[in-house]
């Protein structure tokens, strides 16, 4: 792994637990858009990963309904911990443990309560996608960012479709004469 993405990675989870322990939803956030530069710059998996699994994190803690089940504080130090150890395999550049302890992550997750357990599954895939138009706006292939998140080409042109991404206009030049009275100015 390039050392400036892991350090960024690294970065991320430390100020995700953080974050976790202050349950502080907006900072989850912009953690999880930190980390879409690196996925699309240098197309990532740690990176999108993460980036994936703290935004999911994010909008799970932003439904307060959830806070009111009797698990729910120990969920939350189950995030803690885990994202804890996750830093401190990559830290020390374990990512077979990296690996292995976000994919325990998600499963547990999957193991909680069925009502949160469906609500996250849907928060994931919604991530995923919102996460694969963020590298689409970057400038990344459709097919190519499909491929790195794991969804569908579909889901993501859904999603693309109903936002701006598309509708954005490429940079415009200035016209000859502008751009040569721009250099005159410059240089006289």
């Amino acid at each position: 792994m390039d050392p400036h993405i892991k350090q960024d990675v690294l970065d991320v989870l430390h100020h995700a637990v953080s974050a976790l322990r202050r349950e502080d939803i907006k900072a989850l956030i912009e953690l999880s858009n930190m980390t879409v530069h690196n996925a699309s710059i240098h197309q990532d998996q740690y990176s999108i990963v993460v980036a994936v699994l703290v935004y999911s994190l994010s909008k799970l803690f932003e439904r307060t309904k959830y806070q009111q089940y009797p698990d729910w504080h120990i969920f939350c130090q189950d995030c803690v911990t885990r994202l804890s150890e996750a830093e401190e395999s990559l830290l020390h550049d374990d990512y077979g443990k990296f690996d292995q302890l976000i994919h325990t992550f998600l499963e547990s997750i999957k193991q909680s309560d069925p009502k949160l357990q469906q609500y996250m599954q849907d928060v994931f895939l919604k991530a995923k996608i919102s996460k694969a138009s963020r590298i689409y706006e970057h400038g990344i292939s459709l097919g190519r960012t499909a491929e790195l998140l794991g969804v569908s080409q579909y889901d993501l042109m859904s999603y693309v479709g109903k936002t701006y991404v598309a509708d954005v206009q490429e940079n415009k030049t200035l016209s000859v004469k502008k751009r040569l009275a721009l250099a005159r100015g410059i240089f006289l």
